[in-house]
């Protein structure tokens, strides 16, 4: 169900958030994969009751596809603690939501304390989304 956040989508579609420039971050999170397209940020979803286990290194690279699919070079989230596993994402400006993942590869992620990467599959024409 990887979708985008409605206070997202609205800027996407009045040019106010530029996919290519904004400082993007991605969240890991455990407990039930709650979506509301109403969250705006990050502490919208953990009031949902989801636990945060971390956030990503900044991402340094971000594309668009000839067809439309949002891309980025892999994402690392360090140290994630051993414990409950990781079952859904979240991606951001800041603390600004965009992105809701839970359909990934993989999914759900068992932490074993090491940094976590996100390795996505670009050969496929997967991405985080697509326009």
């Amino acid at each position: 169900m990887n979708t985008i956040y409605n206070s997202a989508r609205y800027q996407l579609m009045t040019a106010q958030l530029n996919w290519l420039t904004v400082d993007l971050t991605l969240t890991a999170w455990s407990g039930a994969a709650v979506f509301d397209p109403l969250d705006e940020t990050i502490s919208d979803v953990g009031a949902h009751g989801p636990v945060n286990r971390g956030s990503s290194l900044p991402i340094t690279s971000q594309t668009v596809a000839p067809d439309g699919t949002a891309q980025t070079n892999q994402v690392v989230i360090p140290a994630v603690p051993i414990g409950d596993p990781v079952t859904f994402f979240t991606m951001s400006n800041g603390a600004q939501l965009i992105l809701f993942i839970d359909e990934a590869e993989g999914l759900p992620f068992v932490p074993n304390g090491l940094d976590m990467v996100v390795q996505p599959d670009w050969l496929q024409n997967r991405g985080w989304w697509k326009a």
